[in-house]
């Protein structure tokens, strides 16, 4: 017996993910946290450092006073994002190179230029020194760890089973 269930943890691979089914709940989660974002009074965007480590949004604004009032007049909405970012947090900390630093800085910055800001692969190529096809590989593979990390992969031999059950 092992004493570390690599199942657990291992992210699958793209031929064994439905990437529209994944892809689609996948932007229901960043659009339902952005919008989140925008109702506590932070930016759509959530602010990173030069190393593409995430901000704490109590920290971002700058100001202590402003969180109060908007626990005191939208405490749903807050607790709403708390939660949300919660889970960005984790699903953003799952991007990652197991072995390369630098790897995962670029799969970080790669995944909140095309998924959080909506850059184009042009548009990230003149950002990030790296051909179109390391950026569509990346923008995937930063997808599917966050997804994954997020239980929001649907894999294709569910889908199979859900096409197969008589209507």
């Amino acid at each position: 017996m092992s004493l570390f269930d690599v199942s657990k943890y291992e992210v699958p691979s793209d031929h064994d993910v439905d990437m529209a089914a994944t892809r689609k709940n996948f932007q229901t989660f960043i659009r339902e946290y952005k919008n989140s974002r925008e109702r506590v009074g932070q930016p759509r965007i959530p602010k990173v450092t030069q190393s593409f480590s995430l901000i704490p949004p109590s920290t971002a604004g700058g100001q202590s006073g402003q969180a109060e009032r908007l626990l005191i007049q939208r405490e749903d909405d807050l607790e709403a994002f708390t939660e949300l970012h919660g889970l960005f947090v984790r699903g953003y900390c799952a991007i990652s190179h197991p072995f390369k630093s630098e790897v995962t800085e670029r799969r970080r910055q790669i995944f909140l230029l095309r998924y959080m800001q909506g850059f184009s692969t042009y548009e990230v190529m003149d950002l990030v020194p790296v051909g179109k096809d390391v950026i569509a590989d990346e923008s995937k593979e930063a997808m599917l760890q966050f997804s994954h990390a997020l239980e929001l992969t649907i894999h294709t031999h569910e889908t199979e089973l859900s096409e197969q059950k008589p209507k």
